[in-house]
């Protein structure tokens, strides 16, 4: 469940008692939530902040949740998307399919339930396209494409061969010997020397914040996670 962590969650949910129930453990799971209490407010949050999953009751004030997921659906067709509903009638899961919603939990809903669910979603963030990162950016795994601020990055064949390489260590810092096998492991025939890292590092942090990669002193480059 580390991927969590770094992710942004939409909350929507207009039961007071409930939103003190779940705040905390959503905080403590997530890197940070938005919680709105009607669905005008809902879609207000959703395009003022870099949201990565949304969680909201489908009967709530002035927009349904229903509509909303449609809106935002509208323009985005791939954000994860969880439903609290009370009931379970055909055509509320005729519409939650439609949807394409992650899950559905029917309320009350059981932490435990939750907790499941948010599994479903780290298994598809971590395992599909998008990887969130700090400092406003993300990877995509499939196209493996680096993105700053929504901005697409260009990087070089071996800046990417390092990049996905720190993405895949997930921060845990890569030595200079992992760097090179990875990055340099097809061109045995050439002198690589830790200079040459350096160089490589150095020429990657000008394309990206600077404080996306960090150099552990002794042991290696990582992102922070």
């Amino acid at each position: 469940m580390k991927v969590l962590k770094n992710l942004n969650i939409l909350y929507v949910e207009d039961e007071e008692a409930i939103i003190d129930k779940y705040t905390y453990f959503l905080e403590e799971s997530c890197k940070e939530v938005f919680i709105a209490r009607d669905g005008e407010e809902a879609y207000r949050l959703y395009k003022e902040n870099k949201v990565h999953l949304i969680i909201m009751d489908l009967l709530i004030p002035k927009m349904s949740g229903i509509v909303l997921a449609r809106k935002i659906r509208q323009e985005d067709d791939t954000i994860p998307m969880i439903a609290l509903t009370a009931h379970s009638d055909r055509e509320i899961l005729l519409d939650i399919v439609d949807l394409n919603f992650s899950s559905y939990l029917i309320k009350p809903v059981l932490r435990s339930d939750l907790m499941h669910a948010f599994e479903k979603v780290a298994e598809r963030v971590d395992g599909g396209r998008a990887v969130p990162l700090p400092c406003d950016c993300s990877w995509d795994s499939k196209s493996k494409t680096l993105f700053c601020n929504d901005e697409s990055i260009f990087l070089t064949r071996r800046e990417l061969k390092l990049f996905e390489l720190l993405v895949e260590k997930a921060g845990t810092p890569c030595s200079d010997d992992e760097i090179f096998f990875y990055v340099w492991g097809d061109e045995f025939d050439k002198v690589i020397t830790n200079s040459s890292i350096r160089t490589l590092v150095k020429n990657l942090r000008k394309k990206i914040p600077a404080e996306l990669i960090k150099n552990q002193y002794g042991v290696g480059y990582k992102i922070n996670f």
